[in-house]
């Protein structure tokens, strides 16, 4: 098996990290850059030195590709052992074994030198934890494309060193990954997302599922798709297992060979809904929660995102399943939930941290809308516009029309550095007009203004990320308190939930208050109740 060069200097960091008392570095690297590959050169190094191994994954289909590639890379069969269910290669004496997490903490861990942890932003689940305290002596290597949870929890819990494979542009320079094609549906097609609840860093299935399913089938999928896809094979992810096989549905209506499947499909039936659609006797797949991870079809090129997600790591791994080569057919994301507008581009490159991203424009960001009336950003929550008074339309009740007839638009890097040179501009302009106002008396605009500007300008909010977020020399700490303090004032005021303040809050500075200050006020009750 013939390393990359980036896949060989990974190697190399990840060993040096241990020489210098690491013993659990974390490899990033994006979907398509060979993490695998990079974990079977470890996994036969240590065998070769007469270590025993263990490889850890949640998906059968992570577990069959580590598998394959551990005897791409040499190691004889006799050598190797999976740990998986009743699978009959359990081999227990094999000095690698390749296990399933859900198996394995309901057996005995098997002895190991170095355990190798793939998918690892998972890794802060409790199974994954009382794993790594179990193998407290040996080295632990997690595998990710997205190192950070839904929620933007960092792994820095689990993990003491990150090391970068490569980036995206990288492997689109070296021809490793294929740059796609972006569409994404204009914001008045989106579906209405204002009475969607959010847990654990993204929106709870139940209510996004209502949302698509009663309001507008985005963009017209199956229309997009005739018109641009130019019949490549296609996957869709959907938001559950109704939602998956409706966007099924409408395909065979309109005479187009397509397939669902989700966790209940059978594993042989599985395979051969991929076979059928590897094969091109299908040409569609729609799916629930399946083919996010640890799924490699290069002819498929089409990527259909009906899914809104608010995770950054969720995204991310759905539009990087079409981006590896395949016979020079060009990849195509055909985005009918505004991802692409939320969180950028999925080839940009991007910055990561064992921190994770809270607070920074990542996967826990609070969702927004805007008031048609004043353009103000408002908590997704809110029915009254907190600034003019305007009541927005409830999301009950609608009738459910046909398909949007919504034009999907093509979003490209260039049209991401314009957005952020606009962005920096309106910083710009908004400094300087507020040095002025202040000098002719008047009273200074709030930087929740250069947001209303940019959804003026653009249609929609400024991006997720440090390219869009607001400079700290904008607001001291005293500011940003004074502000916090106006706000919880403004929501009790309204008699709004406190939770309020917490969104306008992070709107306008683009971070999360400090947890000191977001303590419910005292209600005059309870004051006199602690007076007594």
């Amino acid at each position: 098996m013939q390393l990359r060069p980036y896949q060989t200097g990974a190697i190399e960091r990840v060993r040096g990290a241990i020489r210098q008392g690491r013993r659990r570095p974390c490899l990033v690297a994006p979907t398509g850059a060979g993490k695998t590959v990079i974990a079977s050169s470890m996994m036969r190094s240590a065998y070769e030195r007469g270590s025993r191994v263990l490889f850890v994954a949640h998906r059968r289909e992570l577990i069959v590709q580590a598998w394959t590639k551990l005897q791409d890379a040499g190691i004889p069969v006799a050598a190797l052992g999976i740990l998986m269910a009743d699978d009959q290669r359990a081999n227990p004496d094999a000095p690698i074994r390749v296990a399933s997490v859900d198996t394995l903490r309901h057996r005995t861990y098997p002895p190991a030198d170095l355990v190798i942890i793939d998918e690892c932003h998972r890794s802060l689940a409790r199974t994954y934890r009382d794993l790594v305290e179990h193998y407290t002596g040996a080295i632990i290597v997690g595998l990710t494309a997205t190192p950070y949870r839904a929620d933007g929890s960092g792994l820095g819990d689990v993990f003491d060193a990150l090391e970068v494979v490569t980036t995206p542009r990288q492997l689109i320079g070296e021809g490793f990954l294929v740059e796609p094609k972006v569409f994404s549906a204009p914001p008045e097609s989106m579906p209405d997302l204002s009475g969607v609840r959010t847990r654990a860093g993204d929106y709870v299935e139940a209510d996004l599922s209502a949302a698509v399913m009663s309001g507008q089938l985005v963009g017209g999928i199956v229309e997009h798709w005739q018109r641009l896809a130019d019949n490549r094979r296609t996957v869709a992810f959907a938001v559950n297992v109704a939602h998956s096989e409706a966007i099924a549905a409408a395909f065979r209506e309109a005479g187009v060979a397509a397939e669902h499947l989700d966790g209940t499909t059978p594993t042989r039936e599985r395979d051969a809904i991929l076979a059928r659609l590897e094969s091109g006797e299908t040409r569609v797949v729609s799916n629930c929660g399946v083919l996010c991870e640890g799924w490699d079809q290069p002819a498929v090129k089409v990527a259909i995102l009906a899914r809104p997600t608010q995770s950054t790591g969720l995204y991310l791994q759905q539009a990087g399943r079409i981006l590896r080569p395949w016979q020079d057919v060009p990849a195509l994301i055909l985005d009918h939930a505004g991802n692409c507008l939320a969180h950028g581009l999925p080839q940009q490159d991007r910055e990561f941290s064992l921190e994770g991203t809270k607070g920074k424009g990542g996967g826990g960001a609070a969702p927004t809308k805007e008031c048609r009336e004043c353009h103000a950003v408002v908590a997704a929550g809110c029915k009254t516009c907190p600034e003019c008074g305007e009541d927005f339309p409830a999301g009950e009740g609608k009738p459910a029309p046909e398909e949007s007839t919504g034009e999907l638009r093509e979003l490209t890097p260039e049209m991401y550095e314009r957005w952020a040179a606009a962005w920096a501009d309106m910083v710009a302009d908004w400094t300087a007009t507020n040095g002025q106002r202040v000098a002719d008396g008047m009273r200074p605009r709030k930087p929740g203004y250069i947001f209303h500007r940019f959804k003026e300008r653009f249609g929609h909010p400024p991006p997720r990320g440090k390219a869009f977020a607001l400079p700290p020399e904008i607001a001291d700490a005293e500011t940003k308190a004074e502000a916090l303090r106006e706000l919880q004032s403004e929501a009790r005021a309204r008699g709004y939930k406190p939770g309020w303040a917490v969104h306008r809050y992070r709107a306008r500075f683009g971070e999360d208050p400090p947890r000191e200050r977001r303590k419910r006020p005292a209600t005059r009750a309870g004051a006199a109740m602690g007076a007594a």
